[in-house]
């Protein structure tokens, strides 16, 4: 293989395969003549998958459990070898896969930052302009200097992936680490991966986040069964990887126990412009919420209430509408939005029923993307026109 630009990857014929075998024999005889029962065949783990990612792309990798992902990322890094074919990444690698990993329980956090980056090849004097802001990125500043064995697995995670995060990467390989810490400080991790994306990091991300893969993928390569099955833009892939875990629907029936209150919410569906199911819309396209309603008892006015909230939880937007029902039965609706109006991001829509002068409450959530839209920046699309003015009407 030729040698690799700065954040090239390739795979080509990857194949690997992880043999399960039984434990040897416990009897002399078979400790002597070496017997071992016989096990389970081979497991595939990866069959001729062949990827080209270009320097500076930004790849998502789903599929469901098994399906050879952390393989694939463990391959890339150099973890584990193939049995054919080829894999190579071009300048230097900064893999996200077990973040805690080679910590050494006994020295402080400030000195395992110290054992890290050599391992990285980093130099005492390279790490030492970096390690304030490690630590304040961490947020782990009144624990940086007592050992890790004192340490919550949130804390080492917040740790390893403050580390990783400040190393220059050409490529970026990122396993299911997204989750790290709580909502805010996951905001963060998200905005330092961003940062590395505009210096030019090439990124491959596998997560089951399909919100984690639309903020940070223009590519989305899907793999099921150690095969690469789609592969391609990021709004198509979630959708095909949905549809292949049959989890295509908005928000699903609810088996929670029923609602205090006579009328509840027990089944929300969003669906696109083609009638379909999904969670992943672009602006300007149609979107669909179906709503299925239920009264169980005799309710006076009964009323729905929609309200759309950003992933931080802000409103944006709310409406109520009647519905009309016999007691004891379901009422369905759809509410249409012809042409969506919000730029990339991730939202939330809540829904709550309530009847008579009783508010409603928002017992239902359904979560869904739109894809990010190039030339504007923010949350509601109001792109218009630009002109020049002609001489004659500046002085108008």
């Amino acid at each position: 293989m030729s040698p690799l630009a700065p954040g090239e990857i390739v795979l080509h014929n990857a194949t690997r395969w992880f043999s399960v075998r039984a434990d040897q024999a416990g009897t002399l005889k078979g400790f002597l003549l070496g017997q071992r029962a016989r096990g389970p065949a081979p497991v595939p783990a990866l069959r001729g998958v062949t990827l080209r990612i270009e320097p500076g792309e930004t790849v998502g990798m789903v599929g469901r459990n098994g399906a050879g992902k952390t393989s694939t990322l463990r391959v890339l890094a150099g973890i584990i070898p193939l049995q054919e074919g080829e894999a190579a990444c071009g300048g230097r690698i900064v893999a996200l896969l077990e973040l805690a990993a080679g910590f050494s329980r006994d020295f402080s956090g400030r000195e395992n930052v110290y054992l890290q980056g050599a391992l990285y090849g980093l130099s005492k004097r390279e790490l030492d302009g970096r390690i304030e802001q490690i630590v304040a990125f961490s947020e782990l500043e009144e624990f940086i200097d007592v050992p890790v064995k004192t340490y919550s697995s949130g804390m080492l995670l917040r740790l390893g992936f403050s580390i990783a995060a400040h190393l220059d990467a050409d490529v970026l390989l990122i396993d299911e680490v997204l989750a790290v810490g709580d909502e805010g400080f996951q905001r963060k991790c998200l905005r330092r991966i961003s940062e590395q994306i505009a210096a030019g990091a090439t990124v491959v991300l596998v997560s089951h986040d399909a919100g984690a893969i639309e903020r940070v993928c223009e590519r989305v390569v899907v793999l099921d069964g150690g095969q690469v099955v789609f592969d391609g833009p990021t709004a198509e892939g979630l959708l095909h990887y949905h549809r292949l875990m049959g989890t295509e629907h908005g928000g699903g029936a609810s088996v929670r126990p029923p609602a205090a209150s006579g009328i509840e919410v027990v089944d929300v569906e969003l669906r696109d412009e083609a009638g379909r199911a999904s969670s992943v819309f672009r602006t300007g396209q149609s979107l669909q919420v179906h709503v299925e309603v239920r009264a169980r008892e005799s309710v006076r006015d009964p009323a729905l209430r929609l309200e759309l909230r950003v992933g931080s939880g802000e409103r944006l937007f709310s409406t109520d509408t009647p519905i009309e029902f016999a007691p004891d039965s379901t009422a369905r609706l759809v509410f249409e939005i012809p042409e969506l109006a919000l730029l990339g991001g991730d939202y939330d829509l809540a829904l709550g029923a309530a009847g008579g002068s009783e508010p409603a409450v928002l017992e239902r959530t359904v979560r869904f993307s739109v894809a990010r839209s190039p030339g504007a920046e923010g949350v509601v699309d109001l792109r218009g026109t630009w002109r020049s003015l002609a001489p004659a009407e500046e002085l108008s």
